[in-house]
């Protein structure tokens, strides 16, 4: 049997079968939530198959049975009966107002309505045509319609920055879906899926609730490659993979087609859903047997624009995540005004579940015992992108000034030059935009503990000592650290030579501040006992993006 091809791109499921490419069987997972759910609801990071998991449910409800001839499902008792099917995507664009997504889904059920033969008035609102299509659906044909939603929280996270817009979109969706389960005898089957459960509100309340699977053991591998999917389907291709990566020198000539499987799922696989195996992500397992390179592939093609804002605005938080004690309702509930970034990061694919734990928690008075999880990075491949990735996030670099940043900011702490060591910050600063800034000391102090992070470079926070807190120590060629002494002055707007002037004073009294109470609180003394060499620096920022810095004796 000649070898099957791999399919970039966002084919659909007929080019794939119709093609003969590379597909991964998930027809008995289809099969299974078909039979056990009426509405169901699946979250998965971004390029993880969602989109053609729901072209093959399409595929399905068409009844074209010589699509599926040698998959699982063809052997079961699954009987193809054809039934109409509505495909929503939500990720609509030029939406400044809820009224842009109004007009979007009524665009949409429109467009249904006229394949259907059923008229619609332009004067409903969105909720009564959606009513009235299903019902005239229902009655054409006597069976109920299949819908499927792709990217269905696309509204909410793309505007995550703008609170109030978000929350508008939120309301919208919620009327949507609401149609959905009112008229639910009228529906066959129905499939949302997305990222985030920002949106959830109104599927997980009434008595239609939809059914999440998204933690469902049963359906850990819906999305993605398994590895028994993943020896299985490449079967043929490792041993002139082994052979091209022994000639590039990125496996060692000693190698055999088992070392290679390790390798591969120690870069790409991790992900875990509670199941009892591991997901290998398969956008970079289809890019790296093109490419036959092992190098990051699913990290760089972007980030969610909902994670990018939220970095932004919480830098710390994101950067350097905690991953421990996660509660089940912390995980599947990210509610939009009380985001856990554990819970995002997870949802976005930057995390994943390592293990389950026990936990004891007091409810009215009550000591309880709840399941929580730890949390980790899932492969090699996020490990080594991830905290770069933020960085350029936060300050909107490209990939050479975060290498520029990386370097120069190591190499000027480790001189002690004061001077460059401001100037470099200055410059990063001028990438924080606008609606970013936050005129607060504490959050200039985790912006640049977030850039050392990013930068590779350890780095601890507010270090308690016996005469006060300093604000951070860095830890440099494992020889020397440096305590840095933070202070930040609001000083308004600067502009023309008499604010310069201003600003000038401004920066000059926060730089003493820091000094001074280096000098008086003594934040050297918890790093005195240690063989490594202690300097002292103030640091001041004046306004939105004015440093200074200057290297303190912090024994005089």
């Amino acid at each position: 049997m000649a070898q099957k091809e791999l399919r970039f791109g966002d084919p659909s499921f007929r080019e794939i079968r119709k093609g003969n490419f590379l597909y991964a069987d998930k027809t008995e997972y289809i099969h299974k939530m078909i039979k056990t759910s009426k509405c169901c609801f699946l979250s998965r990071p971004r390029r993880f198959g969602k989109t053609l998991l729901l072209k093959t449910i399409d595929a399905l409800f068409q009844g074209d049975r010589m699509l599926f001839e040698g998959l699982w499902i063809d052997q079961s008792d699954y009987q193809f009966e054809p039934h109409p099917v509505l495909n929503f995507n939500m990720a609509y664009d030029e939406i400044s107002t809820k009224d842009d997504l109004v007009s979007w889904i009524k665009w949409d059920l429109m467009r249904h309505a006229k394949r259907e033969g059923v008229l619609l008035k332009s004067d409903f609102t969105s909720r009564q045509m959606f009513e009235v299509l299903l019902e005239d659906i229902y009655t054409k044909y006597g069976v109920g319609a299949v819908i499927l939603v792709d990217e269905y929280d696309a509204p909410v996270t793309k505007h995550i920055s703008d609170l109030k817009l978000a929350s508008a979109n939120r309301d919208v969706l919620h009327d949507f879906y609401q149609s959905m389960k009112t008229n639910i005898d009228y529906i066959h089957f129905a499939l949302v899926t997305g990222i985030t459960r920002f949106a959830m509100t109104s599927l997980d309340s009434g008595p239609n609730n939809f059914n999440d699977i998204s933690l469902m053991p049963k359906f850990a591998g819906i999305c993605g490659f398994t590895i028994r999917e993943f020896k299985k389907l490449f079967k043929n291709r490792f041993k002139k993979t082994l052979k091209i990566l022994k000639k590039s020198g990125d496996i060692s000539q000693d190698a055999d087609v088992d070392a290679l499987k390790d390798m591969i799922l120690n870069w790409y696989d991790g992900y875990n859903w509670l199941g009892h195996q591991n997901v290998l992500n398969p956008y970079s397992i289809l890019n790296f047997f093109n490419e036959k390179r092992l190098r990051t592939y699913w990290p760089t093609t972007g980030t969610p624009s909902h994670l990018s804002q939220l970095a932004q605005a919480r830098p710390l938080d994101f950067i350097q995540p905690k991953l421990n004690s996660y509660l089940y309702q912390d995980i599947k509930m990210a509610e939009l005004e009380k985001m856990s970034p554990g819970a995002i990061l997870f949802h976005s694919g930057y995390l994943t579940i390592d293990r389950r734990i026990s936990v004891e928690t007091v409810i009215h008075g009550e000591t309880i015992k709840e399941e929580a999880f730890i949390l980790k990075t899932p492969n090699r491949e996020v490990a080594l992108h991830y905290k770069a990735n933020i960085f350029m996030q936060i300050f909107k670099n490209t990939t050479e000034e975060f290498q520029n940043f990386s370097k120069n900011i190591s190499e000027a702490l480790l001189n002690l030059n004061s001077h460059q060591i401001a100037n470099i910050l200055q410059n990063l600063l001028s990438g924080i935009t606008f609606k970013q800034h936050m005129p607060l000391e504490k959050y200039y102090h985790s912006l640049f503990h977030a850039a050392f992070v990013g930068a590779g470079i350890e780095v601890l926070s507010e270090i308690a000592g016996s005469e006060g807190q300093a604000d951070m120590a860095v830890f440099l060629d494992n020889k020397i650290r440096v305590v840095i002494e933070l202070k930040y002055r609001h000083g308004g707007k600067y502009g023309g030579v008499a604010e310069n002037d201003r600003a000038d004073k401004d920066i000059a009294v926060a730089l003493d501040e820091a000094e001074k109470a280096i000098r008086k609180k003594n934040y050297a003394g918890p790093f005195r006992l240690s063989s490594t060499k202690i300097f002292c620096l103030a640091l001041a920022v004046c306004g939105r993006d004015r440093v200074a810095a200057r290297f303190v004796d912090s024994d005089v």
